[in-house]
């Protein structure tokens, strides 16, 4: 499967998901409940899923290019990245592909092909880059997604489990087949969990980011380093190179981090780090 098949895919799939919670949740679960709950159901459920909405869609509609990109006047496609010319698509805080200048941390998306101010990655999910524009938006449609499955999930499980100790607590209505509700909810039961495990994945994951204030391209660079000196070099040198202008601009870290002059250089700054007497620190 080619990238542009991948970043079709992911979209489709998150809002796939995002349409059988919604419906199962609000027209299955919610009106089998007990009377005295539907109110709570209905509320509950439906505000968790209308924030959700309104939150992955303003994640995804807001552009988080730089600012020079977004002010240019040429809207013209950049052009094709000449590696015979220049080392990295951006050097000197200056983009070869956008043709602009940009911030320190603004980073060239190879998936969407522009700077982004302050990346931090490119969100399959969202099919848009994430930077400092709409990282908040990024992590609380993480958040509102995470809740709302919880809540399907606890909905799929009652009625998964009433309906084998006391069917009579159910609401029964004549267009629901009582032999379908079992098995939908078993199925509710078994893409909520798995959906509950990646999304605390990604949400802890982006807390640990925040506590070391690391952006996910600096934690990605930071591994690679890692992996290719074989110890952990000091955050503060990696921090430096990734956010000072020139040394890193594309975002591929394929592109970034291979073989050739800039991977040696790479390689002896971290056995120049081995062989310092100080420790490293964190």
């Amino acid at each position: 499967m080619d990238l542009c098949s991948k970043n079709r895919t992911a979209p489709l799939l998150a809002w796939g998901l995002f349409g059988f919670f919604a419906v199962t949740g609000l027209g299955v679960f919610v009106p089998l409940l007990p009377p005295h709950w539907l109110p709570a159901g209905y509320i509950c459920t439906g505000v968790m899923f209308l924030s959700h909405l309104v939150l992955h869609l303003s994640a995804v509609s807001i552009d988080p290019a730089d600012l020079s990109v977004r002010t240019r006047s040429s809207r013209a496609p950049p052009p094709p990245f000449d590696r015979s010319k220049h080392r990295h698509v951006i050097e000197n805080s200056h983009c070869y592909l956008c043709q602009v200048d940009v911030g320190a941390k603004s980073k060239h998306c190879s998936v969407c092909n522009k700077c982004v101010s302050n990346f931090d990655h490119h969100c399959r999910w969202l099919n848009n880059c994430v930077g400092s524009r709409n990282y908040k938006l990024f992590l609380h449609s993480v958040v509102s997604a995470l809740l709302g499955v919880f809540l399907v999930l606890v909905l799929s499980s009652y009625v998964f489990i009433e309906f084998f100790l006391d069917p009579s607590k159910l609401r029964t209505d004549k267009h629901f087949l009582a032999a379908v509700i079992p098995s939908l909810a078993a199925i509710t039961i078994v893409l909520s969990l798995l959906s509950s495990v990646l999304l605390c994945h990604l949400l802890c994951f982006h807390i640990y980011l925040m506590w070391n204030r690391l952006s996910t391209f600096e934690y990605i660079v930071r591994q690679r380093h890692r992996q290719q000196g074989g110890d952990r070099a000091p955050s503060g040198l990696l921090n430096k190179e990734v956010t000072s202008p020139g040394t890193l601009g594309y975002t591929n870290p394929q592109l970034e981090l291979q073989g050739g002059e800039a991977g040696r250089r790479k390689r002896g700054s971290v056995k120049f780090l081995q062989r310092s007497p100080s420790p490293p620190h964190q």
